[in-house]
């Protein structure tokens, strides 16, 4: 099976600064940081990926390294199929990148401008750059502004050049690096809704996101994998991802004529790892019971049957998942403390 991006063992260093009196003292000496240490990652035609991670995790690092912008210093990755050793050139005109790096835009040209240039860098002829940047435009809604000059447009709206940028040359993969970074919760979500609803759903891109934004990754991707100092902790959906912390699900319930005795008979199953209930303080006459239950797809049903036999009235259930910060945080207290 091809992979949309596989990599095996990527190792990335980099030379670490050193101060003037280091190097006077030990002027051959090569001191070195690792960005990337064995990186082991496959991700599948039309997936949203998520590369999760702090700052200094080492996601930019791993995006360079796929994009063929640098090279790591030893393992091996594929993009679309092709080595980034031997095939740069056909993975170039196979992906499209996108960072939050405005500097890379002429502020004093327009949207259009900007793209018309960075167009011609693919070798288009004049009617298929023009072809190319009012469909991108279309699909991104940037029509209106698109003519007005770059320095006057909003970060959201840079983002959104940028996402064109992007988009021009219709890659089968983009890298998209902290696509919301600075932008206000509104321009955020609509970034987020162009990435999930027209590249991937409507359009089949494979998009490899990376971020530190937990809700965003967890909103958006199909799949995430942690990385910290330069491993891969954790890979998996966010819901396999919440197993490896804790098998429990669990589930407050709001009931009326709940008794100790039915507390009791629910506590002897051996898929109930925990159960407790106080009264609902705006409503006495309400219980509400909290449950964490083992092989919850079995276990739910036999609760609520318990319930129902035994007299109590269910109003109200709801269920809560481990939230994804504490999961990242477990896993990087686990198995990035070993590092």
């Amino acid at each position: 099976m091809v992979y949309a991006i596989e990599t095996l063992g990527l190792i990335k260093r980099f030379p670490r600064r050193r101060k003037l009196s280091q190097i006077a003292r030990h002027p051959l000496r090569r001191e070195t940081i690792t960005a990337l240490s064995g990186v082991d990652l496959r991700v599948e035609e039309g997936e949203l990926f998520g590369i999760l991670g702090p700052n200094g995790a080492g996601k930019t690092t791993l995006i360079k390294l796929l994009c063929t912008l640098i090279l790591p210093d030893a393992g091996e990755a594929w993009v679309s199929g092709y080595s980034i050793f031997h095939e740069e050139e056909s993975i170039k005109r196979s992906i499209g990148l996108v960072t939050g790096e405005e500097r890379s835009f002429y502020w004093r040209l327009s949207g259009r401008a900007n793209l018309e240039f960075f167009t011609t860098l693919h070798n288009m002829s004049s009617s298929q750059v023009r072809k190319r940047i009012n469909k991108v435009l279309e699909t991104l809604e940037l029509q209106e502004k698109v003519d007005d000059l770059f320095h006057t447009y909003s970060t959201g709206m840079k983002q959104k050049l940028a996402l064109a940028r992007g988009l021009i040359n219709n890659p089968q993969i983009l890298f998209i690096d902290e696509p919301t970074k600075s932008l206000d919760p509104v321009a955020a979500q609509n970034i987020r809704k162009l990435v999930r609803e027209r590249l991937v759903k409507e359009q089949g891109k494979t998009v490899f996101l990376a971020t530190h934004n937990l809700e965003e990754a967890e909103q958006i991707c199909d799949r995430l994998a942690i990385i910290d100092r330069g491993k891969i902790l954790s890979l998996g959906t966010p819901s396999e991802m919440r197993t490896t912390v804790s098998k429990e699900d669990r589930y407050v319930l709001k009931l009326r004529a709940l008794t100790d005795e039915t507390v009791e008979k629910i506590r002897k199953d051996n898929k109930v790892a925990h159960i407790s209930y106080r009264p609902d303080p705006a409503n006495p006459s309400v219980s509400i019971l909290e449950v964490r239950l083992l092989e919850h797809e079995s276990a739910l049903p036999l609760v609520i049957e318990t319930l129902v036999t035994l007299g109590a009235s269910i109003l109200d259930c709801s269920h809560f998942e481990v939230p994804l910060e504490d999961v990242f945080a477990e896993v990087v207290k686990r198995k990035g403390g070993n590092t």
